[in-house]
């Protein structure tokens, strides 16, 4: 998810239930797309992540890493007016993901 390593991303990952051997180390990690974050927002579906356009490629790699690690976790990119992921998992599981992109929630 992140490159960094701390005890607060130990424990994210633990909820997370993901495998972090499944996961090309050479994908772009949240780090990467922080910069092209133009909102964060919740609803009744899950985590709503919006990008400029010009993250798609890093987008497009970081889902697919994802998908392989965190398997149980719902990963799926939009494209209409906003480039958008969306991101569905149990409760718990979303606040921790919400944590790591909490510097661009709005």
């Amino acid at each position: 998810m992140s490159e960094r390593s701390s005890p607060a991303r130990d424990d994210i990952i633990e909820v997370l239930d993901c495998d972090l051997g499944a996961r090309p180390a050479s994908a772009p990690g949240v780090d990467a797309l922080l910069p092209h974050v133009r909102g964060v927002s919740t609803t009744h579906e899950g985590l709503l992540v919006d990008f400029d356009s010009e993250a798609a490629p890093t987008l497009e790699a970081f889902v697919e890493a994802e998908r392989l690690c965190c398997a149980g976790i719902g990963w799926e990119i939009e494209r209409g007016p906003l480039l958008r992921l969306r991101i569905t998992a149990n409760e718990v599981q979303l606040e921790a993901i919400k944590s790591l992109w909490n510097s661009k929630l709005i």
